[in-house]
Protein backbone atom coordinates (compact mmCIF):
# COMPACT_ATOMS: atom_id res chain seq x y z
CA UNK A 1 0.00 0.00 0.00
CA UNK A 2 1.33 3.44 -0.88
CA UNK A 3 0.41 7.00 0.02
CA UNK A 4 -1.13 8.38 3.19
CA UNK A 5 -4.47 7.49 4.71
CA UNK A 6 -6.56 9.86 6.78
CA UNK A 7 -8.26 8.73 9.98
CA UNK A 8 -11.58 8.78 8.18
CA UNK A 9 -10.31 6.48 5.47
CA UNK A 10 -8.63 4.09 7.89
CA UNK A 11 -11.05 4.17 10.81
CA UNK A 12 -14.25 5.03 9.05
CA UNK A 13 -14.49 8.20 11.17
CA UNK A 14 -13.48 6.66 14.41
CA UNK A 15 -12.15 5.68 19.50
CA UNK A 16 -17.86 -4.22 34.16
CA UNK A 17 -18.16 -0.48 34.73
CA UNK A 18 -21.31 1.51 34.65
CA UNK A 19 -24.86 0.63 35.56
CA UNK A 20 -28.07 2.10 34.20
CA UNK A 21 -28.06 4.77 36.91
CA UNK A 22 -24.55 5.90 35.93
CA UNK A 23 -25.58 6.25 32.30
CA UNK A 24 -28.84 7.96 33.16
CA UNK A 25 -30.83 5.20 31.41
CA UNK A 26 -34.06 4.28 33.22
CA UNK A 27 -34.15 0.73 34.58
CA UNK A 28 -37.44 0.10 32.84
CA UNK A 29 -36.18 1.18 29.43
CA UNK A 30 -36.62 -1.35 26.64
CA UNK A 31 -33.15 -0.45 25.41
CA UNK A 32 -30.45 -2.75 26.86
CA UNK A 33 -28.19 -1.03 29.37
CA UNK A 34 -24.42 -1.17 29.64
CA UNK A 35 -24.86 -3.78 32.41
CA UNK A 36 -22.30 -5.55 34.56
CA UNK A 37 -21.54 -7.90 31.65
CA UNK A 38 -19.61 -5.11 29.94
CA UNK A 39 -15.89 -5.69 30.59
CA UNK A 40 -13.73 -3.10 32.29
CA UNK A 41 -11.53 -2.99 29.19
CA UNK A 42 -12.83 -3.72 25.69
CA UNK A 43 -10.03 -4.49 23.22
CA UNK A 44 -10.08 -5.02 19.46
CA UNK A 45 -7.40 -6.20 17.09
CA UNK A 46 -7.61 -4.20 13.87
CA UNK A 47 -6.79 -5.87 10.57
CA UNK A 48 -6.61 -4.58 7.02
CA UNK A 49 -7.18 -7.33 4.45
CA UNK A 50 -6.35 -9.86 7.15
CA UNK A 51 -3.08 -8.26 8.24
CA UNK A 52 -2.91 -6.86 11.80
CA UNK A 53 -2.16 -3.14 11.95
CA UNK A 54 -2.93 -2.24 15.57
CA UNK A 55 -5.45 -2.12 18.38
CA UNK A 56 -8.41 -0.15 19.68
CA UNK A 57 -9.19 -0.24 23.41
CA UNK A 58 -11.84 1.35 25.61
CA UNK A 59 -11.97 1.39 29.40
CA UNK A 60 -15.07 2.06 31.53
CA UNK A 61 -14.73 3.35 35.09
CA UNK A 62 -17.34 4.75 37.52
CA UNK A 63 -16.14 8.06 38.95
CA UNK A 64 -18.53 8.94 41.76
CA UNK A 65 -21.88 9.37 40.04
CA UNK A 66 -20.18 9.89 36.68
CA UNK A 67 -18.85 7.42 34.15
CA UNK A 68 -15.37 7.85 32.70
CA UNK A 69 -14.54 6.28 29.35
CA UNK A 70 -10.93 6.21 28.11
CA UNK A 71 -10.02 5.40 24.50
CA UNK A 72 -6.67 4.18 23.15
CA UNK A 73 -5.96 3.70 19.44
CA UNK A 74 -2.63 2.85 17.81
CA UNK A 75 -2.15 1.81 14.16
CA UNK A 76 0.89 1.27 12.00
CA UNK A 77 0.50 0.41 8.34
CA UNK A 78 3.66 -1.06 6.84
CA UNK A 79 4.81 -1.73 3.30
CA UNK A 80 7.94 -3.84 2.77
CA UNK A 81 8.71 -3.54 6.51
CA UNK A 82 8.58 0.26 6.32
CA UNK A 83 5.92 2.20 8.24
CA UNK A 84 4.00 4.20 5.66
CA UNK A 85 1.25 5.42 8.00
CA UNK A 86 1.01 5.89 11.77
CA UNK A 87 -2.11 6.83 13.68
CA UNK A 88 -2.38 7.42 17.43
CA UNK A 89 -5.36 8.67 19.39
CA UNK A 90 -6.18 9.14 23.07
CA UNK A 91 -9.56 10.26 24.37
CA UNK A 92 -11.30 10.73 27.68
CA UNK A 93 -15.07 11.05 28.02
CA UNK A 94 -16.96 12.04 31.19
CA UNK A 95 -20.65 11.15 31.28
CA UNK A 96 -23.19 12.47 33.80
CA UNK A 97 -26.87 11.58 33.95
CA UNK A 98 -26.72 10.08 30.49
CA UNK A 99 -25.01 13.05 28.81
CA UNK A 100 -21.47 13.67 27.66
CA UNK A 101 -20.25 16.57 29.81
CA UNK A 102 -16.56 16.58 28.97
CA UNK A 103 -14.42 15.32 26.10
CA UNK A 104 -10.65 15.64 25.65
CA UNK A 105 -8.76 14.04 22.77
CA UNK A 106 -5.28 14.22 21.28
CA UNK A 107 -4.30 12.68 17.95
CA UNK A 108 -1.21 12.09 15.85
CA UNK A 109 -2.51 11.48 12.33
CA UNK A 110 0.74 10.52 10.58
CA UNK A 111 2.50 13.60 11.86
CA UNK A 112 -0.53 15.89 11.84
CA UNK A 113 -1.28 16.88 15.48
CA UNK A 114 -4.93 17.40 16.39
CA UNK A 115 -6.79 18.13 19.61
CA UNK A 116 -10.47 18.37 20.58
CA UNK A 117 -11.99 19.88 23.70
CA UNK A 118 -15.68 19.59 24.61
CA UNK A 119 -17.47 21.03 27.65
CA UNK A 120 -21.17 20.88 28.46
CA UNK A 121 -22.98 24.20 28.83
CA UNK A 122 -26.50 25.53 28.89
CA UNK A 123 -26.80 25.49 25.11
CA UNK A 124 -25.20 22.09 24.43
CA UNK A 125 -21.64 20.78 24.19
CA UNK A 126 -19.16 23.56 23.39
CA UNK A 127 -16.53 22.00 21.11
CA UNK A 128 -13.17 23.33 19.99
CA UNK A 129 -11.27 21.36 17.37
CA UNK A 130 -9.07 21.57 14.27
CA UNK A 131 -12.02 22.74 12.19
CA UNK A 132 -13.04 25.50 14.59
CA UNK A 133 -15.58 25.94 17.37
CA UNK A 134 -19.21 24.81 17.45
CA UNK A 135 -22.04 24.00 19.82
CA UNK A 136 -23.06 20.35 19.46
CA UNK A 137 -26.44 19.08 20.69
CA UNK A 138 -26.49 18.26 24.41
CA UNK A 139 -27.39 14.62 23.70
CA UNK A 140 -24.69 13.94 21.10
CA UNK A 141 -22.48 10.84 21.37
CA UNK A 142 -18.78 10.84 20.42
CA UNK A 143 -17.32 8.45 17.84
CA UNK A 144 -16.39 5.72 20.33
CA UNK A 145 -19.38 3.46 19.50
CA UNK A 146 -19.72 1.87 22.95
CA UNK A 147 -22.95 3.44 24.20
CA UNK A 148 -25.93 1.02 24.28
CA UNK A 149 -28.11 3.63 22.58
CA UNK A 150 -25.65 4.40 19.81
CA UNK A 151 -27.79 2.54 17.26
CA UNK A 152 -30.62 5.03 17.86
CA UNK A 153 -28.53 8.05 16.79
CA UNK A 154 -28.42 10.00 13.53
CA UNK A 155 -25.52 12.28 14.50
CA UNK A 156 -22.23 11.90 16.32
CA UNK A 157 -19.27 14.04 17.26
CA UNK A 158 -16.06 13.15 15.45
CA UNK A 159 -13.65 12.83 18.37
CA UNK A 160 -10.63 13.58 16.20
CA UNK A 161 -11.76 16.68 14.31
CA UNK A 162 -14.56 18.03 16.51
CA UNK A 163 -17.16 18.08 13.75
CA UNK A 164 -20.72 16.72 13.72
CA UNK A 165 -21.33 13.80 11.35
CA UNK A 166 -24.77 12.79 10.11
CA UNK A 167 -25.93 9.33 9.07
CA UNK A 168 -28.71 6.75 9.14
CA UNK A 169 -28.45 3.47 11.07
CA UNK A 170 -30.50 0.39 10.15
CA UNK A 171 -30.54 -3.14 11.48
CA UNK A 172 -29.23 -5.60 8.90
CA UNK A 173 -30.18 -8.75 10.80
CA UNK A 174 -29.07 -11.21 13.45
CA UNK A 175 -25.76 -13.04 13.13
CA UNK A 176 -23.80 -15.50 15.23
CA UNK A 177 -20.16 -14.48 15.29
CA UNK A 178 -17.04 -15.74 17.03
CA UNK A 179 -16.03 -13.60 20.01
CA UNK A 180 -13.01 -14.57 22.09
CA UNK A 181 -13.29 -18.13 20.81
CA UNK A 182 -17.00 -18.49 21.62
CA UNK A 183 -20.11 -18.17 19.41
CA UNK A 184 -22.13 -15.08 20.31
CA UNK A 185 -25.54 -14.06 18.96
CA UNK A 186 -25.43 -10.46 17.76
CA UNK A 187 -27.40 -7.87 15.85
CA UNK A 188 -25.66 -6.31 12.87
CA UNK A 189 -26.25 -2.65 12.06
CA UNK A 190 -25.30 -0.58 9.02
CA UNK A 191 -24.37 3.10 9.24
CA UNK A 192 -24.61 5.07 6.01
CA UNK A 193 -24.10 8.79 5.41
CA UNK A 194 -21.10 10.96 6.26
CA UNK A 195 -19.55 7.69 7.40
CA UNK A 196 -20.20 4.12 6.19
CA UNK A 197 -19.52 1.06 8.35
CA UNK A 198 -21.14 -2.02 9.87
CA UNK A 199 -21.01 -2.95 13.53
CA UNK A 200 -22.26 -5.75 15.74
CA UNK A 201 -23.73 -5.63 19.27
CA UNK A 202 -24.80 -8.52 21.48
CA UNK A 203 -28.15 -8.78 23.29
CA UNK A 204 -26.95 -6.38 26.01
CA UNK A 205 -25.70 -3.91 23.39
CA UNK A 206 -22.07 -4.60 24.13
CA UNK A 207 -20.02 -3.67 21.05
CA UNK A 208 -18.50 -6.86 19.60
CA UNK A 209 -17.21 -6.12 16.08
CA UNK A 210 -16.83 -3.51 13.35
CA UNK A 211 -16.06 -3.76 9.64
CA UNK A 212 -15.89 -1.51 6.58
CA UNK A 213 -14.19 -1.25 3.20
CA UNK A 214 -12.07 1.74 2.23
CA UNK A 215 -9.72 2.32 -0.69
CA UNK A 216 -10.23 -1.30 -1.71
CA UNK A 217 -9.10 -2.60 1.70
CA UNK A 218 -11.30 -4.51 4.13
CA UNK A 219 -10.95 -3.23 7.70
CA UNK A 220 -12.14 -5.36 10.59
CA UNK A 221 -12.18 -4.89 14.37
CA UNK A 222 -12.12 -8.26 16.17
CA UNK A 223 -12.36 -8.57 19.94
CA UNK A 224 -9.33 -9.93 21.77
CA UNK A 225 -8.66 -10.40 25.47
CA UNK A 226 -6.89 -7.46 27.15
CA UNK A 227 -3.54 -8.13 28.78
CA UNK A 228 -2.26 -7.04 32.21
CA UNK A 229 -0.22 -4.27 30.60
CA UNK A 230 -3.15 -2.69 28.77
CA UNK A 231 -4.50 -0.71 31.71
CA UNK A 232 -1.40 1.46 31.71
CA UNK A 233 -1.68 2.31 28.03
CA UNK A 234 -4.67 4.65 28.17
CA UNK A 235 -2.90 7.65 29.67
CA UNK A 236 0.38 7.04 27.84
CA UNK A 237 1.54 9.96 25.70
CA UNK A 238 1.58 9.82 21.93
CA UNK A 239 4.91 9.08 20.27
CA UNK A 240 5.17 12.84 19.73
CA UNK A 241 5.14 13.36 23.51
CA UNK A 242 1.65 14.92 23.60
CA UNK A 243 -0.64 13.75 26.42
CA UNK A 244 -4.25 14.31 27.39
CA UNK A 245 -4.81 17.31 29.68
CA UNK A 246 -5.39 16.49 33.34
CA UNK A 247 -8.90 16.26 34.71
CA UNK A 248 -8.07 19.23 36.93
CA UNK A 249 -7.56 21.49 33.92
CA UNK A 250 -10.46 23.66 32.80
Amino acid sequence: MTGHLTRRSVLGGMTAAGAASVLGIPQASATPTLASAYPKILKFRVERDGSPIGHVMERYQPMGEDLRVDVFIAFQVKFAFITVYRYEHRAREIWREGHLVRLDTVTNDDGDPQQVRGRAGSGGLAVEGPQGALIAPAGIFPSSYWHPRFTEQSQMLDSQLGRVLEFDISKVGSERIDVLGQPVDTDRFAMRGDIDLDFWYDAERVWQKMAFTIKGGYMEYTRVAPGPEDGGMFMSPLSTGVSLPSLQSA
